[in-house]
Formats: structure tokens, C-alpha cells, sequence
């Protein structure tokens, strides 16, 4: 009987742990997608458009052709194209505190997969800070936040050649 007693409480702790812990894991989830141009093409089409700060508002982190990996930031995101990219979920305290910078970085992975296609993954990590009203007295605020898919979907429809539309 004694062992039943303290069996529940830990069994319940370890529920709620868990539960946490994932809650936390899923704020980044990559996007993948299946691009049918050749991995080279892809690759130079994403680089030169992440690249390029007047067409996609991005800077580019780094490029490696050989791994295929593309890093990329942007900050400064205005709150028309963020309500489309993000989604964060705030303190009920932080509910009067307004956007004050949006940013991304984003982690671009293409490997070739045969019949001169790509397989595309998107990983997306954004973060807000959140300026509270200033009688508050109160600090900003930075927050994880949740991808929508809007920016990944943007990066897949470049990737096939598609011509984006102009960045805000």
C-alpha cells in the first residue's frame, strides 16, 4: 500500500514532466517538401535569394554547397508579414505588450534524391520581443515563438523556381 502512495505522485510528476519537456520540443518543427530541379539549382536559387537583402530582407549566415546547408536571418520583420510567419504565445500579463522586433534565423537542408530532384527541409526559429506599454515601467520581453509555415511555403515555391512576390 505504501508503495502504491508514493508510486502515484511520481507517476503523475513524471507525466507532467514529460509533458513539458515536449511541449518545449515542438516550438521548431522542420517543413519538408520534395523539389523537382537538381540539388545544384536549388541550392544557388536559395542561396542568391537569401543572399539578397533587397529581394528577400534576409542576411546570409552561411552557405555550405558541400553539406547543402543554407543559414539565414532576418530581423525587423513587420507585423503584417509576422501574423503570417509566426504565431507566439504569450503571459496573460505580456497580452497588452505589442511587437516590437520579429526575427528568424533559418536553416535551409537540401539533399539531391535521385532523378535529378531535391528533398528540401525548412527549419524555422523565431523569436519576439514584445515592448510592454511604457506607464508599465516593465522590460521587453523575448519570446520563442511557433512557425505558421508561410515563410517555409515562401522557400519552397523559390526553391522551384517560382519568383516570389516582393518582401515587405
Amino acid at each position: 500500500m505504501r508503495t502504491r502512495a508514493i508510486a502515484l505522485p511520481l507517476l503523475l510528476l513524471l507525466v507532467l514532466a514529460s509533458s513539458a519537456y515536449a511541449q518545449d520540443q515542438a516550438r521548431i518543427i522542420p517543413r519538408r517538401q520534395q523539389i523537382d530541379r537538381p540539388v545544384e539549382k536549388v541550392y544557388d536559387t536559395l542561396k542568391n535569394y537569401l543572399s539578397s537583402p533587397s529581394r528577400s530582407l534576409f542576411n546570409l549566415t552561411s552557405a555550405e554547397r558541400v553539406s547543402g546547408t543554407i543559414v539565414a536571418t532576418r530581423h525587423g520583420i513587420d507585423p503584417g508579414t509576422w501574423t503570417q510567419w509566426a504565431y507566439c504565445k504569450t503571459a496573460p500579463e505580456q497580452m497588452v505588450y505589442s511587437l516590437g522586433d520579429g526575427s528568424v534565423t533559418v536553416t535551409v537542408k537540401l539533399q539531391g534524391s535521385g532523378s535529378g530532384s531535391t528533398f528540401m527541409t525548412v527549419t524555422s526559429d523565431f523569436k519576439g520581443t514584445y515592448v510592454p506599454p511604457s506607464l508599465l515601467g516593465k522590460p521587453n520581453v523575448v519570446i520563442d515563438c511557433s512557425s505558421k509555415g508561410g515563410l517555409e511555403d515562401t522557400l519552397f515555391a523559390v526553391a522551384s523556381g517560382a519568383q516570389p512576390q516582393a518582401t515587405p
